[in-house]
This record gives structure tokens, sequence and C-alpha cells, in this order.
């Protein structure tokens, strides 16, 4: 940890300097922006920040109000939900950022471009698209992107795979994540959890997380049709601003956060923010030691000229603990459940994980007119990671004794990728009518590497113990450096081409076309290695290329009302080869929607009902009359509902609710198996729930200047998973029933300063299991979160 501590302790001596330069500038330049500089300006859409410095909109400062004209339905309830206990602004520059929620006090924003790469209003979008925002995750004390996602995400839940989390919409894997509009491979979609050398960044490093569910088929390449991430991230301001926090909390789980943002030249034409975290992570289960967390990340903004800007940064992060592989097993040889207490972790003293990541990041951007930008960006990232465990491999809860008994394992994966877009958007006149348009060029190169050393395995009966008696310490760490341990080696090599259009065309004040298409070129290549054996492979896959057409229509039919539908595709090369030794054509997913939109109270209040079908074809599946070859005739289908409303319904309450129905089916018979049913019309996707509910509400009763009390409350629902497996197969593991789970959270503001927040989750302490696709009578099960709580204490200058 001395890296991180270091940097935390850089941080922590510099905000003094900061504070006092702000107090200095404030005093030379504007006594009452001065007075007014607990705010941060936090730019956070990439195509839609502009290209001068920011100023900040507050009662002390109503010239910045008075130059932003309300343009866009947000504007209004943007600029006048302003929190003052929270670091946050709306950029103006003549035009406002509608897209930021640092700030803003809101659980929705102004505008997205993640799904058509157009920077519209959730309204204007013919896609279904949620916002978390960065008041929720205050509300809640949020800092796991996986955990905000299932929880306050519609439609997004998580399937606990070997350990790890692989987040899942509409039925499929999202397998590519964006930070700032550029994408990268969730590296578990290609070696699978164990072979995954990366984690999500904490989301205190982020304004917002926004969600899109469907295909995304101009923003993305080679990935699944469900649906795609994109993390906003934190931008700095040109006024000073100070913030931060401690928490502590249920199992040891404590954490520091500081953030400071200021001009660093008197005009304020550059601008900087760092901002940092350290936080020690226990759980519920009996790991044999608790982890930490640490990261910093250091973001800049130069105005290099009157409508140029370039912003840089870069975000360390470091993440130790324990990684539970196996789970507990459930059931006895009779069927009836086990019952093994939650805190049940069957591993070794020396099971240890390890991720690191380093993110550097640029862009260069430059407006020629109100009606023409263009911008290049730049992001790399490197990334590590470590587990290594002595874990039970299975067990017959009958009797105690192992079926697959202690398994010796480490894996050592790294990762590097780079990514670049440049592009053009802006606007055009034709027929009487402005239209919004955008063009980009992107180019990425990812290389995994994974690599596994595992030695033979030992029988609990050689180890004296059993799951009732179980004894950590009998389970010596082997010598992994024997000649005898067996290691593999992997590495991919992912490459992108890719050129993107669109438009929007206003053909009448309320009819709008949306039209585009992407043009992807992806290449794959990776070899083996089989040390102890020394034989090596190589497969390399032809360049796939492909079009992916774009349209929607969106329709504003009354004045708070929107009807809307779309198209659109997206496709994913596989490695899969027919008899004749050919690599089968890529997967297509198809995504088709309608729905109707409503935005109420100027954008402060969004809603929207959908209904979709996506289907998947060129699957590959067993060929019937040539065994160990593929042909790429699979098919499923996935349909289904999505409902939300998000936002303000008044200015002191807000809320967030969620409904989905999706269930999928195979088209087509994918192959005969006794252990697992993939027959035509056949459930595709039996570990994930058909319904899902998520509901928060908050409620701000003022006391008097500047002080409060927000109560806050959350639901989640979800309706009967189970494993792949038939129930008439041996090791079937018994359905998970369907459970509510209830949150809820109270807040006081003493000041415009000193704030509490005290969060609890799980509030009556239900018993449960995550999803998870291959859970089996003895293993691959895994508890969720039994009642837990968080104290946070806030600190805002």
């Amino acid at each position: 940890m001395k890296k991180g501590k270091i940097l935390l302790s850089f941080a922590l001596l510099c905000s003094p300097f900061w504070l006092t330069a702000a107090q200095n500038s404030g005093a030379s330049q504007n006594s009452s922006a001065a007075s007014s500089a607990s705010k941060i300006s936090s730019s956070q859409s990439s195509r839609a920040s502009t290209a001068s410095r920011s100023s900040t909109p507050s009662a002390s400062n109503p010239a910045a109000n008075s130059t932003a004209p309300q343009s866009g339905s947000a504007a209004n309830s943007t600029l006048q939900g302003l929190d003052d206990d929270n670091l946050g602004t709306i950029n103006v520059t003549g035009k406002a950022d509608l897209s930021t929620t640092e700030g803003t006090g809101s659980y929705t924003t102004g505008n997205m471009s993640t799904a058509t790469g157009l920077n519209l209003s959730i309204r204007e979008t013919p896609q279904s698209i949620s916002v978390i925002s960065n008041q929720l995750l205050k509300d809640l004390s949020l800092h796991n992107a996986e955990e905000a996602l299932s929880k306050y995400a519609t439609g997004i839940s998580l399937n606990n795979d070997a350990g790890g989390n692989r987040i899942v919409s509409r039925g499929f894997y999202v397998d590519n994540i964006q930070e700032d509009g550029i994408a990268s491979s969730v590296s578990s979609s290609v070696f699978g959890p164990l072979g995954s050398s990366k984690e999500f960044t904490d989301l205190e490093f982020y304004d917002r997380v926004e969600v899109l569910r469907g295909v995304a088929g101009l923003t993305q390449s080679n990935g699944e049709p469900g649906g795609t991430i994109n993390l906003i991230r934190k931008r700095p301001s040109d006024q000073f601003g100070f913030n931060a926090s401690l928490s502590g909390g249920s199992w040891d789980n404590y954490r520091g956060m500081i953030d400071v943002t200021d001009a660093v030249n008197q005009s304020g034409t550059a601008r900087a923010r760092l901002i940092g975290i350290l936080s020690k992570t226990g759980s519920f289960k009996d790991y044999p030691r608790n982890g930490y967390r640490e990261g910093v990340g250091v973001s800049t903004e130069f105005d290099v000229a009157d409508k140029t800007l370039l912003s840089a940064g870069f975000l360390w992060q470091k993440t130790v603990g324990v990684y539970d592989i196996y789970g507990v097993p459930v059931l006895d040889n009779h069927g009836n459940l086990l019952n093994l207490p939650r805190r049940s972790y069957f591993g070794s003293d020396w099971d240890r994980s390890e991720y690191k990541k380093f993110n550097a990041y640029s862009e260069l951007s430059h407006e020629f007119s109100d009606d023409l930008k263009a911008y290049a960006r730049l992001n790399y990232t490197d990334s590590d990671s470590m587990l290594k465990f002595g874990a039970l491999g299975g067990a017959n809860p009958y009797n105690g004794t192992t079926s697959h008994t202690v398994r010796y394992r480490i894996y050592d994966n790294d990762s590097k990728e780079i990514g670049f877009q440049t592009g053009l958007d802006g606007k055009f006149e034709a027929f009487g009518q402005k239209h919004d348009f955008f063009l980009n060029g992107s180019l990425s190169n990812e290389k995994l590497n994974w690599r596994e050393t595992r030695t033979r395995d030992s029988s609990l009966a050689s180890l004296g113990m059993n799951i009732y008696n179980w004894d950590r310490s009998r389970i010596a760490q082997p010598d992994w450096s024997s000649a005898a341990t067996f290691k593999d080696r992997s590495s991919t090599t992912i490459k992108q081409r890719a050129i993107s259009l669109g438009t929007r065309l206003n053909l009448t004040d309320d009819f709008h076309f949306l039209l585009g298409g992407r043009f992807s070129k992806v290449t794959y290549s990776r070899y083996y290695y089989n040390i102890l054996r020394g034989t090596a492979s190589h497969s390399a896959s032809p360049s796939k290329s492909d079009f992916t057409p774009y349209a929607g229509v969106v329709w504003d039919f009354a004045d708070n009302f929107s009807w809307y539908a779309s198209y659109a595709e997206i496709f994913k090369p596989q490695a899969a080869r027919d008899k004749d030794g050919k690599i089968l054509d890529p997967v297509v997913g198809y995504n088709l929607e309608t729905g109707v939109k409503g935005e109420f109270f100027d954008g402060a209040l969004n809603t929207n009902v959908a209904l979709f079908q996506i289907i998947q074809k060129n699957r590959a599946m067993s060929d019937p009359l040539n065994t160990n070859y593929s042909i790429a005739e699979g098919k499923v289908r996935s349909r289904g509902v999505d409902a939300e409303l998000q936002g303000s319904l008044t200015e002191n309450w807000k809320l967030f609710a969620g409904y989905t129905f999706n269930r999928s089916v195979y088209l087509k018979t994918e192959r005969t198996s006794a252990a697992v049913d993939y027959s035509k019309g056949a459930n595709a996707k039996r570990y994930i729930p058909k319904h899902l509910f998520k509901l928060y509400t908050n409620y701000e009763i003022p006391l008097g200047e500047n002080r409060k009390i927000a109560l806050g409350t959350g639901v989640r629902y979800q309706s009967k998973t189970a494993s792949i497996y038939r129930e008439n197969v041996a090791y079937y593991a018994a359905p998970q029933k369907a459970y509510t789970l209830w949150d809820a959270n109270v807040g006081y503001h003493f000041d415009k300063h000193f704030s509490v927040n005290f969060a609890v989750k799980n509030i009556t302490d239900k018993k449960y299991f995550q999803n998870t696709q291959n859970r089996v009578a003895g293993m691959n099960n895994y508890y969720g979160e039994p009642r837990n709580f968080m104290l946070t204490l806030n600190y805002t200058y």
C-alpha cells in the first residue's frame, strides 16, 4: 500500500495550499465568487463539453446563470436543482452542458450519447437508456459499479461466474464497457473471470453511469446485443472546490476520500482536479484477512485557444482481497438444504487476490462554430491481476467428504489496450429545419494474457477435515516452482477498426428520423502454450468486416410524450470451425424496440415504457453430421418489456423505479444433452430472472437555512432463478426462490459544509443465493450480503 499512501498523503498536503490559493484568488477576482466556491464544474459528456473555461451558476454568481440559454428541455431543472452539499456545477460557456449530474441533486440527466453517438436527451433517443446519477450514488454510499448496476439500473442483473460477476442485460452478457465513450472488451468475456486482468474503477472518479439496454450498434463493434455501460469521468473546474469524507460500516469496512479542484493560473484557463481514495474492505465471509483499495486520479484541462480545449488525466488503482471461487455446497444426498452459515468460506490461509490498473487519457476538441465541433480522444489502460487459492472444489455434503477435493491454483493475468477516436459532430440546415449529425473513426488494439499454474489436488481425508470441521491452516501452500506443477499460457490480441456515421433528421418540429451505420473490421489472434508438455498452438481468425445499420423514429405526439421505434444490429466474430476447418461466420444480433417516453417538469422527470425483441443468430452449435465440428445455425430470441421512471417529482422528492420482464428461448435445438436442455423452445437463460423490479425514493425535509433531513427507501424484487442444469440430474441444485430486498438511508445536513448519511442494505436480513449459471449441489453457490450498514461523514467547502 506504500505507493497509494504516498499519493494520498501528497493530496492531503496539497489541500491546504489549494484552500489558501482559492481564498486569495477569490479575494482578488470576485468576493461573491469566493463565497460560492463550494461547487465543482464537472463537464460530464465529452461530446457536450465546451472549449472554454467553466463558470459556476449559483445564488452568489447570477451572471453564470444568466449567460446560459435554456437550450434543451432539462436546462431549467438542472440549474434549479443544485445541491449545496455536493461538489458539482453546470459547465456554462454560453450554453449549458446538460449531461452533468454532479451537484445537481438530480436522479436523471439532460443528455446522453451512449446509444446513438448523438448528444440527445433521454426523450429524443429511440432506445431504452438510463443513468445512475452522482446523487443516487451518494445517497446509497455506492462505490462498486457492479453493485450499483445490479441494484439501481433497470433490467440489469449479475451472474456470479466462478466467483466473478458478469453483467447481464436483456438476456445477454455485457462484454464491452465504455469510459467517456471509448469502448474496451470485458476481459472475462475472453478468458472468463479467472482469466480477467480487469476490474471496475471505483465510482468516486465518475460523475455518472450511463446504461443502454439493447444493441449499441452505432457506438460499438464485436459485442453481444444486450447493451453497454458508459462510465463518465468527473472533470475539473476553474473555481475552488474541496470535498472530503470518512466512512465506516459492517465487517470492518472503512473508507476515506478527498476531492480537490481549482484553476491553476490567474485567468482560469488551466484547471486541475485530484481525487484520492483509501479503503479497508471487510466481508461477511470468514476470509483469512481483510482487503483494501487505494486509488488516485488527476484530471486537467487547458484552454489552448479561444475555442480549443485540451484535457488529459491519469488514474491508478489497486485492490487487494480474497477470491471465493467455488462458494458453498447447498444440498445433501437426499436433496435437503444444508443451510450452512453465510460466513462459510472453504479456502486456505494464503488465499489472495490483487488487481492493479493504470489509465491515461486525453482529448483535444475545437469548436469551429456553434454548429460544428471536431475532437480526438486517446485512451490507454494497463491492467494486472493475480488470483491465488487453495479451495474446496466440490463436496458430498451428506458425509462431508469431497468428490473434487481441494484445488490449488494461481492465475496471473495482464492486459494492455489503447483506443483512439476522432470525429466531427454538429448541425446542418436543410428544408427549413436544423438537423444533427456525427461522423467518427475509431481504432483499438488490446492484448490480453492469461497464465495458470496448478498442482495436484488434495483429498480432504488426507488433510483430516471436512466441511463441518474446516481448518484452513491445514492447507499448505505448494511449491509453485516445482517441476510437477502444470503451467498454461494463453495470449489473445483483438484489433478493431470502425467508421460510424449518424444523423437526426428533423422533418418537422415533432417528427424525427435517426439514420446511421457503422462499418467495422475485427481481427482475433490467440496463442496457447502448455509449458509442462512443451506444446504450443496458434489460432488466428481472418479479419471479419461488417456493416451494421441503425434506424429510429421519434414522434412527439403530445407536449410531454413521444412515441419511438428503432432497429439496430451488432456482430461478434467467433472461433468455432466447421468440418472444412473454416471459422464460422460472426454471430449477429438484431434489436427491435418500440415504446413511449415521457418528459415532465422541464426534463426533471423522465419516464419510459418499451417493448423489445432481440434475435441472435449464427450461434455455434454442434454439427449433427460431423462430431467435434460446429455449424453457425444456432438462434436465440429474447423478448420483454421495460418500464422506468427517473427524476424529481417535486423539488424535495426524487424517485427511481424500473421494471423488466424478459424471457429468452432457443429457436433451434442447439445440441443434445442429458444435463442441459438446449432444445427448441426451451428457456435459454434459466439463471436470469424473468421479472426484475427496482425502486428507490428520497425525500428531503427542510429544517431551516442550509439544514435538512433526507429520508430514503429502496426495494428490489426478482423472480425465481435456477442453474442451467435439468432438475433430473444428480448434481442439480435447488432453484433460488423469488425474493425481495429492502434498503434505506437517512441523511442530515448540519449546514452547507457538513453532512452525515447512514445507509442500511438488506434491512430484513434476507438469506438468498446470487444468480449463477452453473450452480450444482456441491459447489458454485454464493450467498448474497446479509444486512449491513455504512455511516458517512462529509465535508464540502
